[in-house]
């Protein structure tokens, strides 16, 4: 076991499992996963090296470091980033093969010249704005001349088409059947206009776990990794994911408090009584809710332990006073599966008043990622390390 004061255990073989059961659902079409924001909080070489061996179609990233990040590692799939480029970084990407989102008329024509002067080709996906008004093309009288016209130029290659479903994870169903339907009006328009079908997608996680909107391609993130967009999805997925991602620190003191004792910053906790009071090894510096200061808990020994004032930059207190067989280095449990404790983050994630996503994404590059595969440590990656960053074990 590869020991540290904290540690984000991920599951290879769940997230193996987690993509089959996907892939197995989208009746052929392309699986893209998500690898924004170091496949949220996961590890996005490790992640991609993993899947693009599983039979991954395609990794979307957000940014031009994550793609490049990815083409560094010799990851050979074709990379989507799904947001913004400053125009100075187009043409690195094009010679690096990456396909890149266009939303306005003024980026591709740049995407075009930039593209005739390396006298290659700049693959793109058009998006459209169906409802979410964040990046898009809208539809408007405009749209078809800017296909008919994006269409024309000699150094652009429309791999793609897509839009992103803003409510798909919700109970209601009604915005997310009209985003679908205007994205098939923008798709009726290239049938009339005799323009080559490119790949199309829109589904994300709620239009895959709980719609049926598949097209050429799905792109998932968080449900690959073992959670669900909220809770509604997975009360009613159609698939049910398994937990890829637990996360785990460390009791580094024990000590006992009197009547009347404070603990942490601000005092804000005052003991009514005698109580067993744990430090364990993780703080909001590492992606623990400030928020669940005072009202979170964690579990050890297959029991729950209350946290007591606030969360510190590096350390938080709990009440161990129920918890006889406690002792430094035991493992702290704070959301995911260990051994047979379970916590679920949906919990965590509500009494922190957030959502899962915003949760895993906290998790700090000081924690390091320990891939296991059948049972086994297989890697380590330990991001601040002085030693090789990436080690077998």
């Amino acid at each position: 076991m590869y020991e540290n004061q904290s540690l984000i255990f991920v599951d290879l073989d769940k997230l193996k499992n987690n993509f089959l059961k996907i892939k197995e659902k989208c009746n052929g079409a392309k699986v893209g996963i998500v690898l924004k924001a170091n496949a949220y909080g996961l590890g996005a070489c490790t992640v991609a090296e993993f899947l693009q061996k599983q039979g991954a179609d395609y990794f979307c990233v957000a940014n031009f470091s994550e793609a490049m990040e990815l083409r560094k590692k010799k990851i050979k799939l074709p990379i989507l980033i799904l947001g913004y480029v400053p125009n100075a970084l187009f043409e690195k990407l094009i010679k690096n093969n990456v396909d890149l989102t266009v939303y306005n008329i003024g980026m591709v024509r740049e995407l075009n010249e930039i593209a005739a002067k390396c006298r290659k080709k700049c693959k793109i996906h058009i998006k459209i704005d169906t409802g979410m008004n964040r990046l898009g093309f809208l539809i408007d009288d405009k749209l078809r001349d800017y296909l008919k016209e994006i269409y024309s130029m000699k150094h652009i290659i429309v791999k793609g088409m897509f839009s992103h479903l803003c409510v798909s994870d919700i109970d209601d169903f009604s915005f997310t059947k009209l985003q679908v339907e205007r994205f098939e009006k923008v798709k009726s328009i290239l049938e009339e206009e005799n323009l080559k079908m490119p790949m199309l997608h829109i589904g994300n996680d709620g239009g895959v776990l709980l719609h049926n909107y598949y097209y050429d391609m799905v792109r998932v993130g968080i449900g690959i990794y073992g959670h669900y967009p909220s809770e509604y999805v997975k009360e009613n997925s159609k698939i049910k994911m398994d937990t890829v991602v637990s996360f785990v620190s460390t009791v580094s003191n024990i000590k006992h408090i009197k009547k009347g004792d404070t603990v942490g910053y601000g005092r804000t906790f005052c003991a009514d009584k005698t109580i067993k009071v744990a430090t364990i090894s993780v703080g909001y510096a590492d992606g623990y809710p400030y928020e669940l200061s005072n009202k979170g808990y964690v579990m050890i020994n297959n029991q729950k332990a209350k946290i007591l004032g606030k969360v510190c930059m590096d350390q938080t207190m709990i009440d161990v006073s129920h918890i006889d067989d406690i002792k430094i280095g035991d493992t702290v449990l704070l959301y995911g599966e260990y051994k047979d404790m379970k916590l679920d983050i949906f919990e965590i994630a509500n009494m922190a008043n957030t959502n899962v996503y915003d949760l895993i994404c906290r998790i700090n590059m000081r924690i390091p990622r320990v891939y296991i595969e059948d049972e086994k440590v297989v890697r380590v990656v330990d991001y601040l390390s002085t030693e090789k960053n990436y080690y077998e074990l």
